[in-house]
C-alpha cells in the first residue's frame, strides 16, 4: 500500500485548521458560517485562495447546506451537521478541497 505524502499533509493541515480554530461553532447559522470561514481562512493562509461561505436556504433541521466558493468561483456543497466534530469536518473538507493543491502548489499548516 502506497501512502501519498501530499494526501497525508493536506489532510493533516485541514485537521489542524479545524481542531485549532479559535472560534467555536454555535447552533445558529451565522455562528456556523463564522466558524467555517475561520477554518478555511486558517487553512488557506499564505495562499492566493480566498474562500467564501454562504448558507443555502433549507428547512430547519440538523444539517445545513453551505456553499463554499474559492476565489469567487468553483462552488462546492458542504453538508454541515450541527455538532459535527472537527475531525469529521476535516474529512468532509478534504474531499471537497483536495483539488486545490493543483492550483496553489502548497498549503500551509
Amino acid at each position: 500500500m502506497v501512502i501519498d505524502f501530499f494526501d497525508v499533509n493536506f489532510k493533516f493541515a485541514l485537521s489542524v485548521a479545524a481542531v485549532c480554530c479559535p472560534i467555536e461553532p454555535g447552533e445558529d447559522v451565522p455562528s456556523i458560517l463564522r466558524y467555517l470561514k475561520a477554518v478555511l481562512d486558517r487553512f488557506f493562509d499564505k495562499t492566493t485562495i480566498c474562500a467564501e461561505v454562504q448558507a443555502i436556504p433549507y428547512p430547519p433541521c440538523s444539517k445545513l447546506p453551505v456553499m463554499i466558493t474559492l476565489n469567487g468561483k468553483d462552488p462546492r456543497l458542504l453538508w454541515y451537521y450541527k455538532g459535527m466534530r472537527a475531525t469529521d469536518l476535516s474529512d468532509e473538507l478534504y474531499w471537497l478541497l483536495s483539488d486545490t493543491y493543483l492550483a496553489t502548489g502548497h498549503i500551509s499548516a
